[in-house]
């Protein structure tokens, strides 16, 4: 029996510092039956040169990319199109694959043929690619309920590629929160499994996320979840709501100096309305320019740095019932 192809996605823009330690991971690995779909989306950074070396090199690397941004669902969206393998997966350009991803998931499945999608545990790491811990997302147990209100199922994500098809792949119009998006499709036709090995190293860039892409990314998760409500008529019996905190954070300058929070409420706010999220973030987006504004007028910039923390929940709840019973099933 032929060893199955693997097809990674790698989406990349503007990563040329890390791009090689994501490749190079690729070349390590111990089942060398993988393509890589390196999908350049409008890199001006040497990036689209580096993948294209790497694709002159060895045959597995796809350059694939028109030279424009789409945004990164749609970059997973057209290169996993032109996936040839039985499975797939998506190798993000700044983080790194363990040497033995993908024959230890491979096996994983092999061993649970009813999965249609198997997740491993990862770790984090910095900029330079030293160990910051291991990652918690998959602390807590999957089910398809619990998906609803956590995102436990992140990386490193091996799925058999019937399946993607089956559930119409990633979603090319969503602004954010397409991995979730995706996990919450799958998650209501196929069998989903974790295999508890640290198979994927997540890297923490100090440049990741804005606090507008934290909101943005808050805003689109619980649109998701909310047409996963409806999808599993669920709808009709249960409310779910979207709780967001935010703080101001003072980051010093010194490593050895603590960071400063300033919460902007004493409460969270809910939201069972995604368009109330914008008119919330607005309000908060103005707050933070006036505290900014204030940090330079004192002369603090020099010693800290001023962001916006952003923290949100799901919260799924049973409607009340005719006995009055209302149960909360699980929070983020």
């Amino acid at each position: 029996m032929d060893a199955p192809l693997v097809s990674i996605a790698v989406p990349f823009f503007n990563v040329a510092r890390f791009l090689p330690a994501a490749l190079d991971s690729l070349l390590a690995q111990d089942h060398p039956h993988w393509e890589a779909l390196l999908w350049d989306d409008g890199s001006s950074d040497g990036s689209g040169n580096i993948a294209a070396d790497y694709a002159r090199r060895d045959p597995r690397f796809r350059l694939l990319g028109d030279g424009r941004n789409h945004g990164n669902p749609a970059a997973l969206a057209q290169a996993l199109a032109q996936a040839r393998g039985d499975f797939i997966g998506v190798l993000d350009g700044d983080d790194v694959l363990e040497a033995g991803a993908l024959s230890s998931m491979l096996a994983f499945m092999a061993a649970h043929p009813q999965l249609g999608v198997a997740y491993s545990r990862y770790v984090e790491i910095d900029e330079d690619g030293a160990l910051l811990r291991d990652g918690k997302r998959f602390l807590t147990p999957y089910s398809p309920l619990r998906l609803l209100v956590e995102f436990m199922t992140f990386h490193f994500r091996l799925i058999r590629t019937d399946a993607y098809r089956a559930v119409g792949g990633y979603d090319a119009t969503m602004a954010e929160s397409a991995d979730y998006d995706l996990c919450l499709r799958l998650s209501e036709r196929v069998a989903i499994g974790h295999l508890p090995m640290p198979l994927y190293r997540y890297r923490i860039r100090r440049s990741s996320v804005s606090h507008a892409g934290r909101l943005l990314q808050a805003r689109t998760s619980f649109e998701a979840a909310l047409r996963a409500l409806q999808r599993r008529g669920m709808a009709s019996n249960h409310t779910l709501t979207l709780g967001l905190r935010a703080s101001h954070m003072l980051t010093p300058m010194d490593a050895a100096a603590r960071t400063v929070l300033i919460p902007l409420q004493d409460d969270e706010t809910l939201f069972t309305d995604p368009a109330e999220v914008i008119r919330w973030g607005e309000g908060i987006e103005a707050r933070q320019r006036a505290f900014i504004d204030a940090v330079t007028q004192r002369g603090l910039d020099a010693q800290y740095h001023a962001s916006l923390r952003i923290e949100s929940r799901h919260i799924l709840q049973q409607r009340a019932q005719p006995c009055g019973n209302d149960r909360r099933q699980g929070s983020l």
